[in-house]
């Protein structure tokens, strides 16, 4: 047997590359030798390189924290340098501390999967930076991280820092000195609080009167050959909130010392020893401590991870970083493709995963439970929002052109086209779900649970937001702007409706909750007119923009003469309260020559967009009468069909004085319950009670409130066994009625039965004393008692 050196051979390569790949050597013709095999993916895939801790001065004892940090990164950049593609950190406790001025912990590189093996934790060393990433993947793409356990520092984190005082000052050269008027801190370390110091605050004490201290900078020691700066004009916080910064990159100024003039108020010895000043954060809320930070993250998949205790998020995903020139930003920089899923993320402070500016992003099969949480799952732990899932890339606030579909708004997508489907979200702190800028955001079968936990919402503006069969336990699912909701089951919670505008909501159902809200957007009713200027001015700001598009309507009133019902106008020289129209964008004030007749609604053209159908709120048992309305809603011409409510009272209503287009309701079936409406076209219904009923009457079909003066119609209705009360302006046809009564408050209104069947049915109408308060006609009467008096008109009624 022959025995050689590899490296002594003229055609062997092993300088640019050191072996790997179970030593295989490849031939490169482009250097004419043989160089050891870069993995492909596959095999990294099959067979990762199991991280050598000892070659690496790693420990996975929870030991040695800085050389740790360094040697998993140092892995990762040879590992990645000879074209490995997946490293395994093996089983063991690893605790990792932040870079002075990156505040990162670990740098995944590009196409790189680190996967941490069974019983792999990696843990923060406590830290008081207000800002810190475990994980960094800034700019990265094709990567991926998988397995174990990430905790960050909650339990330990440093949020203030207690500065101790000697007598003596600083001269303005750096040196110190012994002057008795002043006192001075200890020597405050920037490398031991680089994130709390970056720019810090100064506290009042009691005791010192003086309103601002001064103080000095240094590099490495103290002394006046390493003054990197100072100033004399430094203002105590709370009264100044703002904090100071450095004179230099840390390297370079890494050691302070303040200074305060106590003329004024001397102090003894004694005293001095007493005080200990705060120093803290102008970043006080301490929120952007991340788990995992993606930053202009491209094809990046996270799974199978538990993240816990971070300051901030578990996960944050966002853009890459600011750029002073709009015009150097690219659609990459705002991150995409990014798949988290089988993570479980818990007792955050602040989110458990916030998407700020990512797009393509799916979330899938995780748990985000107790954010904002202590240990014990009930204490508030934590800093706000406190959400499970926050997509908000605050995009209005930056200066990247943004595409925004609603503000026809050309730029670069951000939180577009997101997919949470089969995760369950528990006991976060003030909700689950927010969702204020993100546009294709589909939530598919989630489970949302928490007692008194709201925020499952989407806000007005968000384009194309569907909710589909998703559960809502003890919390609240808001419907806002033109979001789409399918399959809602929610129980002990709630469905509310708030800032509609052409939202649908379906088949769901809700179960010892409440479904209500307030849909009124876009509706402003009668205006006061100034005939002489075609002025339309309105009680409360309308909110409108020149150019906005609106109309006349009457169903009660009359548009003034020169405004037509058919045609679309648009606002012109607009107040907060008024403005005037015009048939063109931007064109001439239309002219008007009488001011109507009151009554008549001038709103935007596409008010009343809410579709509700396929309801249904209840409950199993009712013990008694005591008035529930779990169903409630205001609505400016909303469109409900086929609603089920057994239990619980309904109370449909329109705004007072209202002028616009009637409810319309096909479709109620109310069992056990009593009910409202007003200014509603009521059809194809059944009111059914076997109870007692409802002492005063069960359905109220208008008021007799001088404020509401819409007719309300009800056809083809079945009433069994319940009180109705035609309090308002009322025309029931079609309608059978069965061991019902029928009664209505004297006023001015007026209401009409005709073509119907009563069976064993009271008419109690005797206290009326207004001509022609009620009119039944053409109706049959089976078995039907009558107390009356010449206000009712009995016309052409058949008795059987």
């Amino acid at each position: 047997m022959i025995k050689v050196n590899l490296s002594d051979l003229d055609d062997i390569n092993l300088t640019t590359k050191l072996p790997s790949a179970n030593d295989v050597l490849s031939y490169d013709s482009t250097q004419s030798s043989w160089v050891p095999k870069s993995l492909s993916i596959d095999s990294a895939v099959s067979k990762p390189y199991v991280i050598d801790l000892a070659t690496w001065n790693i420990k996975n004892d929870g030991t040695s924290s800085a050389a740790t940090t360094k040697g998993i990164n140092d892995a990762l950049v040879w590992a990645s340098s000879q074209g490995i593609t997946h490293c395994l950190l093996p089983n063991g406790t690893y605790t990792l501390k932040i870079d002075n001025t990156s505040f990162s912990c670990l740098l995944i590189p590009s196409r790189m999967h680190f996967e941490m093996a069974d019983g792999c934790l990696v843990q923060l060393e406590a830290t008081s930076s207000p800002w810190y990433r475990i994980f960094s993947l800034k700019g990265t793409s094709n990567s991926r991280i998988s397995g174990g356990t990430v905790i960050g520092d909650k339990k330990s984190h440093i949020y203030q820092l207690a500065v101790k005082f000697v007598r003596g000052g600083v001269n303005p050269d750096g040196s110190l000195n012994a002057n008795p008027n002043f006192i001075r801190s200890e020597v405050v370390d920037r490398y031991s609080n680089p994130g709390l110091l970056k720019s810090f605050r100064l506290w009042s004490m009691t005791g010192v009167s003086s309103t601002g201290y001064s103080f000095f900078q240094y590099k490495d020691t103290v002394s006046s050959s390493t003054l990197a700066g100072s100033r004399t004009n430094g203002l105590f916080a709370p009264a100044s909130p703002t904090g100071r910064g450095w004179f230099a990159e840390i390297e370079n100024a890494n050691k302070m010392i303040f200074t305060i003039d106590i003329t004024s108020s001397p102090l003894t010895d004694d005293q001095i020893a007493q005080l200990a000043a705060k120093v803290d954060s102008q970043n006080y809320t301490h929120e952007w401590g991340h788990g995992i930070e993606l930053a202009g993250a491209n094809h990046i998949q996270i799974d199978n991870v538990d993240i816990s205790n971070c300051t901030g998020d578990a996960i944050f995903a966002s853009w890459f970083e600011y750029k002073l020139n709009p015009a150097d930003y690219t659609q990459d920089q705002m991150g995409s493709h990014i798949y988290i899923h089988n993570c479980d993320l818990h007792h955050c402070r602040r989110q458990g995963i916030s998407i700020a500016g990512s797009n393509d992003v799916t979330f899938t099969n995780n748990k985000i439970r107790y954010i904002g949480r202590a240990d014990d799952g009930k204490t508030e732990d934590g800093t706000a929002p406190m959400f499970g899932i926050d997509i908000e890339s605050m995009w209005s606030e930056t200066n990247i052109p943004t595409w925004r579909p609603e503000l026809n708004q050309a730029g670069f997508e951000l939180n577009t086209r997101i997919y949470i489907r089969d995760n369950y979200l528990l006991n976060n702190n003030r909700g689950h779900f927010v969702n204020a800028d993100g546009i294709y955001v589909t939530l598919d079968n989630n489970t949302f649970e928490g007692y008194n936990v709201g925020g499952i919402s989407s806000y007005l503006n968000n384009m194309y937001v569907k909710y589909l069969n998703n559960t809502m336990i003890s919390c609240e699912l808001t419907v806002k702007g033109d979001n789409f909701v399918d399959g809602a089951l929610c129980t002990n919670g709630n469905i509310k409706i708030a800032d509609i505008a052409g939202a649908v909501i379906t088949n769901s159902k809700v179960v010892n909750g409440l479904f209500y809200g307030s849909s009124t957007y876009g509706y402003f009713g009668t205006p006061t007119v100034d005939l002489a200027t075609g002025t339309f001015t309105f009680s409360t700001p309308h909110g409108l923009g020149n150019g906005a598009k609106v109309i006349f309507e009457q169903w009660i009133g009359k548009v003034p003469a020169g405004a037509s019902v058919d045609k679309l106008y648009y606002t012109v020289n607009i107040t907060a309260n008024s403005f005037q129209v015009s048939e063109t964008l931007s064109g001439k004030p239309i002219t008007i020559t009488d001011i109507g007749t009151n009554g008549f609604n001038l709103s935007r053209y596409n008010y009343g967009r809410c579709y509700i159908s396929d309801i249904t709120v209840e409950r199993d048992w009712r013990a008694d009468n005591s008035l529930s309305p779990n169903f409630q809603l205001l609505l400016t011409g909303g469109i409900l069909r086929n609603i089920t409510v057994k239990n619980f009272e309904m109370d449909i209503r329109t705004p007072a004085n209202y002028a616009g287009r009637p409810i319309t309701i096909d479709g109620i079936t109310l069992i056990e319950g009593g009910a409202n409406f007003e200014a509603c076209n009521l059809s194809n219904s059944s009111f059914l009670r076997a109870k007692t009923g409802i002492l005063g009457g069960d359905i109220a079909l208008g008021s007799n409130d001088a404020r509401y003066t819409r007719k309300v119609i009800a056809d083809n209705c079945l009433f069994q066994n319940v009180g109705i009360n035609y309090n308002g302006n009322v025309t029931n046809n079609r309608s059978t009625l069965i061991n019902s009564s029928i009664g209505k408050t004297d006023s001015t209104t007026i209401a009409v039965v005709t073509n119907s069947y009563l069976e064993n049915t009271k008419i109690n109408l005797h206290w009326l004393t207004r001509d022609k308060s009620v009119t039944i006609a053409k109706c049959i009467f089976n078995n039907v008692t009558t107390d009356i008096n010449a206000n009712t008109r009995m016309l052409d009624n058949l008795t059987l």
